[in-house]
């Protein structure tokens, strides 16, 4: 290393061809010094070859890291030399063993055809390419090589210095600042609130804030109640108002009896404030137990904690930015959702959903807590808040919030010194409603007026073209933000559109390195990075968390709308892929299992996100695969994460292919997407999608993948009432494995065939499919597919009425599924073991049910395994009521009414009802009885006998008869609807064939 003072540099030798890359010779000249490195260059090579050799040979010896430059040259070669200058250089840098850096052009970026080399020369450029070990990056412009360059050599000085290189799971934690849990009363401040603060804090709100003081002192004023939402479009202040209650006024009303064990905020605008870090750290928090020793227990066990925690001891919670995890507002793109793109969610329930249900049912439970009070901030009032009428539910009350007071709104525009007459001013804020955060950006704006500071009159006449009045209120928003932010130099509206590109604040570090360099739009020190980002936080469009170890930047949700819509196309890309080096630099996670939650994803996730900006689709692919698909699915079962990522590759709508160019690739995505939508308790949504692989299969003749896509749609339709097409899948599947000789596919497709057999009573057909199924499993040492295969051989045991036959193959399912760690099995397995000791008709059995099923619960709810949720809630419905505890057998069915309608899962829904109507026929309650048990005979008809739900159906017909109640009229089973049913025999006589009896008792 080169001694500069008391320093020691690292040396770079840059190697490459001089006549085709001079600008990007200079790049990395560039960053070698603005990163306190000694570039070695070539560039005035002596006259004799001879010399030129030694001197370029004498640089790579005295260099720490060697960098190679590659595009369509291969370059010089010296007199007597076979090679050129630069391979001549790379193969000393191999022979010493100094790192190595080595950028190659991309060869789809566009390049002058006279710096592309023909003849001998590119096809020794070719074989060099090929016999390069290590290439750090593909580059096209000079900025995207300045940034790559950078990353890598940053990360490369760290590990030649002897520092440890930055673990992948740790720099993924840094994007989400950690803040630790307080013992109580101390408030656990989980996120701090840092947006669009004004220098005199809030202004107005009397009313609001008074009505929280009421809610806190005499709750009999608010209706009782232990939930206040306040609700309001976007830029109404409402996460201010929480803010500066929750800190200044709360905390001298929660005196004497009112006094509060502890208080909660938490912010789901946040990145890493998901429902279940929620749930793992409130209840940390009210508990005292550590987050760790949280996140061991299952999620329910969290909740059941929290909710007691909450119901009898007295906290303050604040949820602030609800909205993030309803319908409307969730999902990768949350952050750029406007106020009018999602305002059909106030008239469409669907969209106030929860997009998970367990934090549907955690937020109706909140409404019935004792001690505590949880202040809710949200753009939507949440749907499962809603009782008949749109009503808030018992416990509940709703707040919304308008704009400011005509005085409020004066009072916030003058805090700016700014002019204006009160008839004048007021005239214009009724335009935009008194819209706090308008106020505030046009205030900033006249303030900061080079021209004309401060002085409205002056302004407005200099700017003929701003003129609110003829607009309506989602026209004279953007008009008012867009005008707030015109007069900003390009450096700080390029400022503003990088950060805007952000979905999670970004840090001063990497702004940094994003936004200091030689380009015209960038910064040449820290002095003017800062200047600007305090401009444009004065301006009010910028916000700032100064916290220490935080120090980071972000945009008001609305804000950030607006700015990226006027950001241009060619320049929104040139900040994608400006972010997407920045976010591929960044450590991959190399062994999944050391991931515990999504955040330690937010690389890989963010990468694809800005890979998708760019619309390179193929490339979004690869890092989906790479990065994501394996540890969302099996380590963390993130289903809608999936679900979300997936979505991405089809910007033409689920109905049409995605973007992608090979065909294979096409199918492996649909395939992909449909397994999460089943998995996130969609099976009719994904029954299209699976389809669709399947049509591509087929066209290809790719006959593996096409047997696999039979059986998908066929367990997927099953589930979903469609039960002919279900077994003419199976039944397909199974031919297919059969012809290509494949008994794995064979295995899997008779258990398709099996279920789909069972579910319309053809039992003899059905066992003999499950136990081949079985016996190829156990001759090819499948000891995980045994172990499927035996729980779904517990299922149909069961459902003949042999419980006792049952139990075994259920406690084998449970040994081989649990030994294999495979979740769902396991899950499935449980409930099975629950069901059978439920029907066993002993009561002592009961109590084995009561514990297996709600472990059964209580797992798949973890994971969000609704096709097992559904049949767990029935049978522990089923058990209260033979316990005679209708209420809590009622509160259960209650859980599932919504995810089967839903899903659709008619069969299981069948199932809920027929143990609704004996609840009712329990409790006299005729009528209600003849409506449940009419509506599961409708649900179990699926395709009518003999291709009905025949379990369903029959316990709907008895239910009805002995109600003296009429079957409803339901059309016949069609055959003409339907291709023709393939012929296949289920058990050859081969070596998997014969008597299955030996296989009974398991």
């Amino acid at each position: 290393m080169r001694k500069t003072g008391r320093k020691e540099t690292l040396v770079i030798m840059i190697s490459s061809t001089a006549r085709d890359l001079p600008e990007y010779r200079q790049v990395a000249m560039d960053v070698c010094l603005r990163l306190d490195m000694w570039p070695k260059m070539m560039e005035h090579l002596p006259a004799l070859d001879a010399d030129a050799i030694k001197a370029s040979l004498d640089m790579v010896e005295e260099a720490d890291i060697y960098m190679c430059i590659l595009a369509h040259r291969y370059g010089s070669v010296p007199s007597g030399e076979q090679r050129s200058y630069t391979q001549i250089e790379y193969d000393r840098a191999v022979e010493l063993g100094i790192p190595r850096l080595v950028f190659f052009m991309d060869p789809e970026h566009p390049f002058p055809p006279s710096r592309v080399e023909t003849g001998p020369g590119a096809e020794k450029l070719r074989q060099l390419k090929e016999c390069v070990d290590r290439v750090a990056a593909s580059f096209t412009t000079p900025d995207n090589f300045r940034a790559l360059l950078t990353q890598s050599l940053v990360e490369l000085q760290k590990q030649i210095k002897g520092e440890r290189p930055v673990d992948a799971i740790e720099a993924a934690r840094s994007l989400h600042p950690s803040v630790a849990i307080p013992a109580a009363p101390e408030p656990y401040i989980a996120h701090q609130f840092s947006l669009l603060r004004t220098r005199t804090g809030l202004i107005g709100r009397r009313e609001e804030l008074n009505l929280l003081t009421e809610w806190i002192a005499r709750p009999q004023t608010v209706g009782h109640a232990r939930v206040l939402a306040l609700v309001a479009i976007g830029g109404q202040g409402k996460s201010a108002l929480c803010w500066h209650w929750f800190k200044h006024i709360a905390p001298k009303e929660l005196t004497g009896p009112q006094a509060v064990e502890g208080s909660i905020w938490w912010s789901f605008y946040e990145s890493d404030a998901t429902y279940e870090n929620f749930v793992i750290r409130a209840a940390a928090y009210v508990t005292g137990v550590s987050p760790d020793e949280m996140r061991k227990k299952p999620l329910s066990e969290c909740e059941y904690d929290l909710l007691a925690a909450l119901d009898q001891r007295p906290f303050l919670v604040v949820l602030d930015g609800l909205e993030r995890i309803l319908v409307a507002y969730a999902g990768m793109g949350a952050a750029y959702v406007q106020d009018e793109e999602a305002s059909k969610a106030e008239q469409e329930r669907r969209l106030r959903q929860t997009i998970d249900p367990r934090a549907g049912r955690f937020l109706r439970q909140l409404s019935a807590i004792q001690a505590s009070r949880v202040l809710i901030s949200t753009r939507l009032f949440p749907a499962v808040l809603e009782g008949p009428g749109d009503q808030p539910i018992h416990g509940v009350c709703r707040c919304d919030l308008p704009g400011l007071s005509d005085d409020d709104a004066l009072t916030l525009w003058r805090s700016f010194e700014v002019t204006g007459t009160r008839d004048e001013m007021l005239r214009l804020f009724h335009t935009f409603e008194n819209h706090p955060l308008l106020i505030q950006a046009l205030a900033a704006k006249v303030a900061h007026d080079r021209q004309h500071p401060r002085d409205f009159d002056a302004w407005r006449a200099a700017n003929p073209r701003f003129n609110p009045f003829s607009l309506d209120m989602t026209h004279v928003k953007t008009h008012i933000l867009e005008t707030a932010m015109t007069g900003l130099s390009d450096r700080e509206a390029y400022a503003l559109h990088v950060i805007a590109a952000f979905r999670l604040p970004a840090g001063y570090d990497t702004l940094c390195a994003l936004l200091i360099g030689d380009e015209p739009r960038q910064y040449d020190d820290q002095a003017g990075l800062v200047t600007a980002l305090a401009d444009l936080g004065d301006r009010g469009l910028l916000g700032w968390d100064n916290r220490p170890g935080v120090n980071r930047y972000d945009l008001h949700p609305i804000v950030r709308g607006v700015t990226w819509s006027g950001v241009p196309d060619e320049a929104r890309q040139a900040i994608y892929g400006a972010l997407e080096v920045h976010f591929r630099a960044m450590p991959m996670v190399k062994d999944w299992h050391q991931v515990e939650s999504l955040e330690d994803l937010t690389p890989a996730i963010e990468f694809y996100d800005k890979v998708i900006g760019l619309q390179r689709y193929d490339d979004a692919l690869a890092i989906f695969r790479d990065r994501l698909a394996e540890v969302a699915l099996y380590r963390l079962n993130a289903s809608r994460q999936l679900v979300e990522s997936l979505e991405r590759l089809f910007p033409d709508g689920t109905d049409s292919l995605p973007r992608l160019s090979s065909a294979r690739d096409q199918s492996w995505a649909l395939n992909s997407l449909a397994v999460a939508y089943k998995l996130t308790g969609q099976p009719g949504a994904a029954v299209a999608v699976f389809r669709m692989a399947a049509a591509i299969d087929r066209r290809q003749g790719d006959q593996a993948n096409l047997g696999v896509d039979s059986e998908n749609v066929s367990d997927t339709l099953l589930i979903s009432g469609h039960v002919r097409s279900a077994e003419t899948s199976a039944r397909e599947a199974l031919i297919i494995a059969r012809k290509r000789d494949d008994p794995k596919r064979e295995r899997s497709s008779l258990r398709c065939v099996g279920m789909a057999l069972a579910a319309r009573c053809m039992m003899d057909d059905s066992d003999a499919a499950l136990r081949r199924s079985l016996r190829i499993a156990s001759s090819r040492k499948f000891r995980l597919g045994e172990g499927y295969i035996s729980a779904h051989l517990a299922e149909t045991t069961v459902r003949k009425g042999d419980p006792s036959a049952g139990r075994p193959w259920a406690d084998r399912a449970w040994k081989l599924t649990t030994d294999h760690g495979y979740e769902r099995g396991a899950i499935q397995a449980a409930r099975l073991q629950g069901t059978a000791a439920l029907f066993a008709g002993e009561p002592s059995d009961l109590d084995i049910a009561h514990e297996r099923l709600h472990h059964a619960l209580t797992r798949a709810r973890a994971c969000n395994l609704v096709e097992e949720e559904l049949p767990a809630l029935i049978a522990l419905a089923e058990l209260h009521r033979r316990r005679g505890e209708p209420d809590k057998a009622r509160e259960l069915l209650e859980d599932m009414w919504y995810p089967a309608e839903r899903g659709p899962y008619p069969m299981s829904h069948a199932d809920g009802l027929n143990v609704l109507a004996q609840i009712e026929r329990d409790g006299g309650n005729h009528e209600a009885a003849v409506e449940a048990a009419t509506n599961a005979f409708e649900l179990a008809w699926c395709d009518g006998p003999p291709f009905a739900y025949h379990w369903g159906l029959e316990r709907a017909r008895e239910h009805l008869r002995d109600l003296e109640a009429p079957e409803p009229d339901m059309p016949p089973f069609d055959e003409s609807n339907f291709d023709p049913m393939p012929e296949v025999e289920i058990n050859p006589p081969d070596e998997f064939g014969g008597d299955s009896s030996a296989e009974a008792t398991a």
